[in-house]
């Protein structure tokens, strides 16, 4: 019964400790952006420029979802809204 009772209590904490980093299973339509982005008739400079803002905010996503900074990773999420815009005017 001890034994269970440890193995209980390790299962819980460990789930505990590694919750942030499943926490958040959605992609949030990066891939979709960078696609459309991809295809988009704007110069060149321009997709430059959202490529880069795209990638900068993935790496912020992945980041804040695994220090479970979850405030920030909606920040994140939200620049990738902010492109989508930039990329349907």
């Amino acid at each position: 019964m001890k034994r269970f009772f440890f193995g209980l209590s390790a299962a819980a904490m460990m789930a505990a400790l590694t919750a942030p980093a499943f926490a958040c299973q959605g992609e949030h339509g990066y891939k979709k952006t960078t696609q459309a982005l991809q295809q988009s008739p704007m110069p060149a400079a321009q997709k430059a420029e959202l490529t880069e803002r795209l990638q900068k905010s993935e790496a912020a996503h992945d980041k804040y979802t695994l220090s479970g900074e979850y405030g920030k990773m909606n920040e994140a999420v939200l620049e990738v809204s902010a492109i989508t815009r930039q990329i349907r005017n």
